[in-house]
């Protein structure tokens, strides 16, 4: 959990939380909503650390570094254990049961449910009261964690303060990434398959990142047909994986949704590592852009469903060189 690198990407949201601490105007209960890897995690941990730290929330001092390794007594933290899939009412009783109790520490305490989508109805109900009206009077903060808000029941998105968190762009995730020395290429072409920093970084780290990244530039540079013929025999086997192909699509969608830009601007290319490969195929492809791109967008569409990946790497091969 890097919770700087999140305060970065979200800057506006923390601010707006420091703001209404400084303002005595914090809400009793936080509903944070918005894509997987988009830092709500990590602001619910950084508001925790705008109540008790002495110097505003500077993540550095044995208080932020309490919260932050969930050593704070007053903060409680509740998520999807691993071998489940959801929250269950035992975590939420659980967690009501433990603030009946009067804690040893002075202020504000504050508790975090992550993952508040994934309940029952019942298991979210439950804790109306409890957000209303917390046991013995202490002063309380819920902050609430959803993917998707539709599974959130309408009684505690009413009681709530709504954040959504905006996905954070490619070229801001890629540049948090090449900062902490990771090649800028490889840094885009991890964020482009995830909305998570640290996702991406891991993905960069696996077996066969270098694999699927030489095998991705090799594709874009073919423009022969017994190349390609060559391509499919030598490759086969990888991208039957579904998942191996779904990553060649979405690197391949990229590259033509930048190789239609170039011509009118190369402001806002997001693989512009590639600069001189992109220049060069929207050249040599200029009329048939828009048809590839919408031909890879139905091969990655199609993948969605039960098919085989062998065939639609066949019939990458065949209908796209």
């Amino acid at each position: 959990m890097n919770v700087k690198r999140a305060i970065l990407s979200q800057n506006n949201i923390f601010n707006m939380l420091k703001k209404a601490n400084n303002n005595h105007r914090l809400s009793h209960a936080y509903l944070f909503y918005g894509e997987k890897g988009t830092g709500k995690k990590e602001l619910a941990y950084a508001l925790a650390t705008i109540l008790y730290c002495p110097n505003g929330g500077c993540l550095e001092c044995n208080t932020c570094k309490n919260i932050l390794n969930n050593n704070h007594m007053n903060i409680d933290y509740i998520g999807i254990d691993s071998n489940k899939t959801m929250i269950s009412k035992e975590q939420i009783m659980a967690l009501q049961d433990e603030f009946s109790k009067t804690s040893l520490v002075d202020g504000t305490r504050v508790y975090i449910v992550d993952g508040i989508d994934t309940a029952s109805s019942a298991a979210q109900n439950s804790l109306l009261k409890f957000i209303e009206d917390p046991e013995n009077q202490t002063p309380t903060i819920g902050i609430f964690l959803a993917t998707d808000l539709s599974n959130v029941v309408s009684t505690i998105i009413s009681r709530c303060e709504l954040v959504h968190f905006d996905s954070i762009p490619i070229s801001l995730r890629a540049n948090m990434l090449n900062e902490e020395g990771i090649d800028l290429l490889d840094a885009l072409l991890a964020s482009i398959l995830t909305n998570n920093v640290e996702d991406a970084g891991l993905m960069i780290q696996d077996t066969n990142y270098l694999k699927r990244k030489e095998l991705f530039l090799n594709f874009i540079s073919i423009d022969k047909a017994q190349d390609a013929v060559l391509f499919f025999a030598n490759n086969v086997g990888f991208y039957s994986d579904s998942n191996e192909l779904k990553i060649l699509l979405s690197w391949l969608i990229q590259f033509l949704e930048d190789s239609n830009l170039v011509e009118k601007s190369n402001e806002n290319l997001i693989l512009n590592p590639l600069y001189d490969k992109i220049k060069m195929y929207s050249k040599k492809n200029k009329d048939c852009l828009n048809n590839k791109l919408e031909f890879v967008l139905s091969l990655f569409d199609k993948l969605k469903y039960n098919v085989s990946a062998k065939n639609i790497f066949h019939e990458l091969i065949v209908n796209f060189i």
